[in-house]
């Protein structure tokens, strides 16, 4: 399962490298919610994990929402991380039928980290469909630092 993980993983970032997928305007395969949705998912158990960077999610974040980032700020250009898959794997507890809701600011990175999500075949993907910036903030969930 893991030499399947990581090889799918390196044939996504070599297309993604090279400028074939455009994570902007990526087909979504899985549930698109609004926040509010997602605060009900979270408190009965489902992992909201926030893929922005480290230093975005250190400034302001849902709260107990996890950080993975699919990109890293490096030399200010974003760089896809590598390990995304694996991580999301390990606080899943390998079980890819858990429920996991992704956050970002706006809405666009989560739809390819869904993308990636279910070609790995999770089944219980959800995208917070404006983000933190633009939903999350705007219904006043909690937050924290």
């Amino acid at each position: 399962m893991r030499n399947i993980l990581f090889i799918l993983l390196f044939i996504t970032t070599t297309l993604f490298a090279n400028g074939k997928i455009d994570y902007r305007t990526a087909k979504i395969y899985k549930d698109d919610i609004s926040s509010i949705s997602a605060f009900a998912m979270q408190k009965e158990g489902a992992l909201l994990i926030d893929v922005r960077t480290k230093a975005e999610f250190k400034k302001l974040r849902a709260k107990d929402s996890l950080n993975i980032p699919i990109f890293y700020a490096k030399n200010g250009k974003r760089v896809f991380n590598r390990n995304f898959l694996e991580e999301i794997y390990k606080v899943s507890q390998e079980n890819i039928n858990r429920k996991i809701i992704l956050i970002c600011r706006s809405g666009s990175r989560t739809k390819l980290a869904s993308n990636l999500l279910a070609e790995q075949g999770f089944t219980k993907v959800y995208n917070v469909q404006r983000g933190f910036q633009y939903d999350w903030l705007k219904v006043k969930l909690p937050t924290e630092k």
